[in-house]
């Protein structure tokens, strides 16, 4: 009609754009403050430092380093042979662990399984920090190796650091190898001793090669997880640097921020490459069985093998649980040279007050703004990536997991090299920590709600949509009430890593951003060990009773919560 609206302009205008302005902001914050600070960092890698960022003054001149610079190739030598090593001794104890668990009757199974999870509940440099008191100088457990004549590698350097890491992180492949172990079909290894096969040939030609591929993705995640870590090496690694700390040098040393993007791109290029390889090794678990008939585990009862089991499983837990009660009684002293701790003190315990106004108070606002920025950038993006599933959309995707395989270290790098100056200046505010939190804690929400999503029916928003509702109204009232349990776990969990978070915080914290993690470190470096450990037994039972939370709303064992593959 003339001078009229046209159908086609009309159904325009009621169109609900909700949808598209949700992706919008989402992709808004995916390409401000991750995408181009991670461009931006790939690019001053090229560059030396000291110049402009500029296609005419690009080189390989940071990169070089690693061929001409002693520290740059130890640096390199030592992540790979730390990580190696972590990952070597982590299987040698967490798979025969857990085929022990799995396969041998042993008093307090539950309990074993349960408490196996602590170490991974405690910050990784908190772990590092206790077993400077327990194995350092003057400690008591170096102290009880001397006396009987053996004679331990210092705790700082590679030996530490490898202790630390291993005790921390073998979990992961007991717990998975623990499941794969307990939920194999038995059928093979039974057919085998009925031919005659004896339990050592069984085990090594039928057990282990149907269970390597999860074993072999766990201990890549390990790798990973190991190149990766700044706070245990920062602690326990004296002069043996890795890439994280050579980072934290650049950046916190001389602020050679070129240097520390080209020592960044050659640890998210391994991280990366780890990751295609577990990729690579999951997708080819075909060949483990599995079948619709099914027969018993058999259990072993045998005296010995309890004997043995019970020894070797409940000593690697008791072992791993040394740094938890050895900061809880060092927080009760003032010093501890040699066998027994000196001086019963609850002063460390009474200097806390003083900070609840500045690192307490800091962590718990950065940690619940940056869950709840977390919660609804991961829930809106995994909305729109599942449901709408808009051009671009796989690209988002993959753009909000990314930072999964990016150091925390590097993820501080970048957002210092694109907010440190220019037009927006963001460097030692608390709005750096909380993007920077807000970008590594993402993927935990935003996988947790994809899963959640996948589960629930389309036909009930679309019965709702049909109704009338606004796709607002109907998020509101049909979806999130639905997908909530999820969208709470991940949430949770995301708090509860935030509160111990340094690897990020440590390049990007000022004097009124300092959090607790930062204040135990400060702590740790200044010897002030009595006052360090109370503010970790703090942190500590604070993140253990959010996990625990956690596992009592979805339900989970607290060993159910930490496997993997």
């Amino acid at each position: 009609m003339m001078g009229g609206i046209t159908p086609s302009a009309r159904r325009l205008l009621h169109k609900d754009y909700t949808v598209y302005l949700v992706l919008g902001l989402g992709v808004l914050f995916v390409v401000v403050f991750l995408a181009y600070p991670l461009l931006r960092t790939v690019l001053i890698a090229f560059v030396p430092n000291g110049r402009e960022l500029s296609f005419s003054n690009m080189s390989l001149v940071n990169f070089e380093k690693f061929l001409t610079s002693n520290l740059y190739r130890r640096s390199l030598i030592n992540s790979f042979y730390i990580s190696f090593a972590v990952v070597g001794l982590t299987m040698l104890i967490g798979v025969p662990m857990g085929y022990l668990v799995a396969r041998v009757e042993i008093p307090g199974k539950h309990v074993l399984l349960s408490l196996s999870v602590v170490p991974l509940i405690m910050p990784a440099f908190l772990g590092a920090f206790a077993w400077i008191i327990l194995l350092g100088r003057n400690g008591a457990l170096r102290y009880v190796f001397e006396r009987v004549g053996i004679d331990l590698p210092p705790i700082y350097g590679p030996f530490g650091v490898i202790l630390a890491m291993t005790l921390m992180y073998y979990p992961f492949v007991f717990l998975l190898s623990e499941g794969a172990f307990e939920t194999a079909n038995p059928t093979l290894e039974e057919s085998a001793a009925v031919m005659g096969a004896r339990l050592p040939r069984i085990l090594r030609t039928i057990s282990l090669p149907l269970i390597i591929p999860s074993i072999a993705a766990g201990g890549i995640l390990i790798f990973i997880r190991a190149i990766s870590n700044f706070g245990v090496p920062a602690i326990v690694g004296g002069s043996t640097y890795v890439l994280p700390t050579l980072i934290y040098f650049q950046v916190n040393g001389f602020w050679n921020l070129h240097a520390a993007a080209a020592i960044s791109l050659v640890s998210v290029l391994i991280t990366g490459g780890a990751l295609w390889l577990q990729r690579y090794i999951v997708s080819r678990r075909e060949y483990e069985t599995i079948s619709a008939s099914r027969s018993k585990l058999h259990i072993h009862r045998h005296p010995v093998a309890k004997a043995l089991a019970i020894v070797f499983c409940w000593g690697v837990v008791l072992v791993s649980l040394f740094p938890q009660f050895t900061l809880i009684v060092m927080s009760f002293f003032k010093t501890w040279n040699g066998l027994w701790p000196r001086g019963f003190t609850l002063s460390h315990y009474l200097a806390i007050p003083k900070f609840l106004s500045g690192p307490i108070k800091n962590t718990l606002i950065l940690a619940t703004s940056s869950s709840l920025g977390a919660a609804m950038i991961g829930t809106l993006i995994a909305y729109v990536v599942q449901r709408r599933r808009p051009p671009g959309s796989a690209v988002l995707d993959y753009a909000v997991m990314l930072p999964f395989i990016l150091p925390g270290i590097v993820v501080a790098v970048a957002l210092l090299s694109s907010f440190s100056s220019g037009y927006l200046i963001l460097r030692g505010t608390y709005w750096i920590m909380i993007i920077s939190f807000v970008i590594r804690r993402t993927p935990y929400v935003f996988r947790s709600v994809s899963a959640g999503l996948t589960q629930l029916d389309p036909a009930l928003e679309e019965a709702s949509i049909l109704s009338g509702a606004t796709w607002f109204q109907t998020f509101r009232k049909v979806t999130l009430p639905l997908i909530f349990p999820t969208l709470a776990s991940g949430t949770i969990l995301t708090f509860a890593t935030l509160l111990t978070e340094l690897s990020t915080s440590i390049l990007l914290y000022s004097a009124k951003t300092r959090t607790l993690s930062i204040a135990i470190y400060d702590s740790v470096n200044d010897g002030d060990y009595g006052l360090a450990s109370a503010l970790a037994v703090v942190l500590f039972f604070t993140v253990f009773a959010v996990t625990y939370a956690i596992n009592r709303y979805t339900g989970k064992s607290m060993a159910a919560s930490f496997r993997i593959g």
